[in-house]
């Protein structure tokens, strides 16, 4: 029987969603990319507490003025609360959603193919319904960390160079195999992480890359601020009752940033093995999260990848 494409007609094929608060670099790159891959008037940002370099930056792009508490309480419930109710509703014109942080993109291996909406069209129904083939509610990118150590990759990051061009050491997280590519709607947790969608699963060729630790000096200042941020969000709480998760970033980056990459892999087939069989399902069995971790040792993207982001 023939196949036939599960992208609908009526329907744009793909559009992205992110929240930013500042970070005027990753959103300029965010915006870029997505933008070449969907055109600017898919793209939704919500820019948190308003701003004006928001509104430059992304000129063409769809951008919503989110009221922001200077107390920051309940910050990332809250974000990750409207994010999972607005992709939602946007599947109403939109065949897939991609939806994550401003320093995240999801990226296809240039070995398969350049363009993300090309690729998902491979996901098609059969006209025989005793041979339908696995259709994800949602997509989960291998989750690729890099990790910016001056000595291995001394070429600053410039305005007209992509990103992978100087930077593709990394680590393999699977915390960062997030379901951030949807068709269905959903409710995503802390973080985005995982969301209500089973089961979860991974795909063989697209890839998060997450930027936090793209380069050394972004990243101290980044994180120095985002330390300080926390305690403004912990102030006058039980020390016991607050996360630390931000405040030792700054420290385990400075440690990873010493790492050297012990090869050139992209697959890394035994950590994804690791992923699906250490996976564990929470809430009641309607929440999945990947085993694994991360990578101790520290990899290298292949060259194909430099010119992708």
């Amino acid at each position: 029987m023939a196949a036939r494409p599960i992208m609908d007609p009526t329907k744009e094929p793909c559009g992205a969603l992110t929240m930013v608060y500042r970070d005027y670099a990753f959103l300029k790159r965010w915006v870029d990319y997505y933008g070449a891959q969907f055109g600017r008037q898919h793209l939704y940002i919500l820019s948190h507490g308003g701003d004006p370099e928001h509104d430059r930056i992304a000129e063409g792009c769809n951008v919503i003025t989110v009221p922001r508490d200077p107390t920051l309480t309940r910050l990332e419930r809250r974000r990750w609360h409207i994010q999972s109710h607005m992709s939602s509703g946007l599947l109403r014109y939109y065949n897939w959603m991609f939806v994550g942080d401003v320093d995240e993109v999801v990226v296809l291996d240039p070995a398969i193919g350049t363009s993300l909406i090309d690729y998902l069209r491979r996901y098609e129904r059969s006209d025989d319904p005793a041979n339908q083939p696995f259709l994800p509610k949602s997509i989960c990118p291998f989750g690729v960390e890099l990790i910016h150590n001056p000595e291995v990759e001394p070429e600053p990051i410039a305005e007209d160079a992509t990103v992978l061009s100087r930077r593709r050491v990394f680590r393999a997280n699977a915390n960062y195999a997030k379901p951030c590519i949807i068709r269905m709607q959903t409710k995503f947790t802390v973080g985005g992480h995982a969301n209500t969608h089973q089961p979860r699963f991974l795909d063989p060729h697209l890839y998060l890359l997450h930027l936090r630790f793209f380069d050394y000096d972004t990243a101290v200042a980044r994180l120095t601020a985002r330390r300080d941020m926390r305690e403004t969000m912990d102030e006058g709480k039980d020390p016991a009752k607050t996360g630390h998760a931000w405040k030792k970033d700054l420290d385990n980056y400075k440690k990873l940033a010493s790492g050297k990459p012990v090869r050139e892999d992209c697959e890394l087939a035994e950590f994804r093995n690791t992923m699906e069989e250490q996976k564990k399902d929470l809430h009641g069995g309607n929440v999945t999260f990947w085993g694994g971790g991360r990578t101790k040792e520290l990899y290298r993207l292949p060259e194909r990848f430099a010119a992708v982001f």
